[in-house]
This record gives C-alpha cells, structure tokens and sequence, in this order.
C-alpha cells in the first residue's frame, strides 16, 4: 500500500479535500499548488489537527525544474494530479494558456514522473467534457469529442497519457469527475 502521496494543485478545491482524506488515513503528503490560499477556509486540511505529515511546496505545475526536485526529493509513491488550467469561458479568451498548462506542461510533467523510480502510480483528475455535450451517462469508451479550448486541451493531455500508458507502460489512471462541491467551496463555483 502507498504511504506516500504528491497532489499537485493541492490547493484546489478538489485537491485540498483529497489532501484532508489522505492525512486522515496517516499518509505522508507533499502538496504543490501555484497558488496559497489566503483564508483557509478553502483548505480543509488546515480546519483541525490531522495525523498525516503534510509538506506544501507553492509551484507553478509549467515549473518543470522546481516540479522535480519536490518530487525527487519526497520520493512519492502516488503522485494525484489535480493541476490544470480549468475555467471553461475563459479558456475561449486565452487558449494558449490553457495549451501551455494542460498539454504543454503535463508532456514535461510526465518526463519527471517517467524518471521517479519510487513511482506506482500516476493518478490524471481530468475531465468528461472531453466528450462533449451529452445527455445522460456516458461510458469511458466514449469518443472524445471537446468543444472548448478546455476541453480540447484536456483531451491532448489525456490522449498523450494514453500513449504513454501503452507504449511505455507509464503506471496512469484517469478519473473524471463532473459538478464536485462541498464543505469549504468557493461560491462563485457553485
């Protein structure tokens, strides 16, 4: 069993409660965000005293050097990747932004996690609007069909992964969670 997780965008709503679970359990956990909150009601795993170790590392997930000496020197055996560039409306105002981070930045993420000899596995928090617009449930054998720059980005990431998954073995999981809210959530997201 790991015991030893990195989240990167720790930071995140998403992130930060993923954060609190793993403390909870006694896990050791580095978090890498590139932002800190300011109030910490948005970061749940500062409410109450918790039996894990946690390290905050503040990164930029496009800081590919500073990104690999984090993780070079924590050792994770778990890295959660909770990082992206997200807001859907704006990524039509500043694409390349959203390209940089969410394909740009995860191909040079992935090049350190292909080098971490403590990793099991590489979990990839990603998205289902790269399906597109659906109706009703959907299954993971669906084909992608994104129709934002978010989506479209999120798309070549996750498309990049799969290719390394099959081709090198990379040890990744995906999961795309849709509509996550609670305890602690920013309003304007709700």
């Amino acid at each position: 069993m790991a015991d030893r997780y990195a989240v990167l965008g720790s930071n995140s709503f998403s992130g930060s409660h993923f954060v609190t679970r793993l403390l909870l359990a006694g896990h050791e956990v580095l978090g890498i965000s590139r932002s800190v909150e300011i109030d910490e009601v948005f970061r749940p795993y500062v409410w109450e005293s918790l039996p894990g170790a946690f390290t905050f590392s503040q990164i930029d997930v496009n800081d590919t050097g500073p990104i690999s000496d984090a993780l070079n020197d924590f050792r994770p055996d778990v890295v959660v990747n909770f990082a992206a560039q997200s807001m859907v409306a704006q990524s039509w105002d500043w694409p390349g932004h959203w390209y940089r981070t969410n394909v740009l930045g995860l191909v040079e993420l992935v090049k350190v996690l292909e080098g971490l000899s403590s990793l099991q596995k590489y979990v990839h928090v990603t998205t289902p609007e790269v399906y597109g617009s659906t109706d009703g449930w959907i299954t993971e054998s669906r084909n992608f069909r994104p129709s934002t720059p978010y989506a479209i980005s999120r798309a070549a990431g996750d498309m990049h992964l799969f290719a390394l998954q099959e081709t090198r073995g990379l040890p990744v999981c995906f999961t795309r969670a849709a509509n996550v809210y609670g305890p602690g959530q920013q309003l304007y997201r709700i």
